[in-house]
């Protein structure tokens, strides 16, 4: 079965100022989060917003973290991206694309190829009714043609438009599960905290497909 799941990557360490799980490096977001899985995700998010270059806390509070996120440039970076799977096996998005990215997938539809990262260097073929995505097919030269043993993932393109409106849906649901976690540190921060995330990460637009 072909899944997409949107990950970030975690860079910072653990979370000074709520409960936050340790994870593996892609963290992937769920569309019925737990409380403590919210706080993760929403450290992921901040945590480059509060720490300075020599991995200091800068914000005092969970309060204050959460207001320097809301000041932060709306270009952000939030590294990550969709994470392919079939039957055990995954792809995960390369360094250098992010999770705000995630409707480029729109364009594969058409026939466009799209830029997935590097290291492990994923890269879209298309393939007739077929896209597939290979792990490591960005590390060869262009035009080589590749070993069809080489790790790879084959979509049908028809259930594209499927798989990416599962992916909104597990955004829209972490977004449902934000707004009471906000409000369990300051109120008035939930309204606004929801709106940055669903404006950064393009959730709540509709997909057009």
């Amino acid at each position: 079965m072909i899944t997409m799941t949107p990950v970030l990557e975690r860079w910072f360490a653990g979370c000074p100022f709520w409960p936050a799980e340790q994870t593996d490096f892609y963290l992937a977001v769920p569309r019925m989060p737990t409380s403590q899985q919210v706080g993760t995700v929403v450290w992921t998010l901040i945590a480059h917003s509060v720490t300075a270059e020599d991995r200091s806390i800068t914000a005092r509070d969970a309060a204050e973290a959460i207001e320097k996120y809301l000041t932060c440039d709306d270009e952000d970076f939030a590294a990550g991206g969709l994470r392919l799977g079939d039957d055990g096996f995954v792809i995960d998005p390369g360094c250098c694309v992010g999770l705000d990215e995630w409707r480029d997938w729109r364009l594969v539809i058409g026939g466009e190829v799209i830029y997935l990262g590097h290291d492990p260097d994923p890269l879209v073929e298309h393939r007739g009714p077929v896209v597939r995505v290979w792990m490591t097919g960005g590390q060869h030269s262009s035009g080589t043609a590749l070993n069809p043993d080489e790790p790879h993932i084959d979509i049908p393109r028809h259930v594209l438009p499927a798989l990416l409106g599962a992916v909104q849906q597990d955004l829209a649901g972490f977004l449902t599960a934000l707004h009471p976690w906000v409000q369990g540190i300051r109120a008035d921060l939930a309204d606004p905290l929801v709106a940055a995330v669903d404006r950064r990460l393009r959730i709540s637009a509709p997909l057009g497909i």
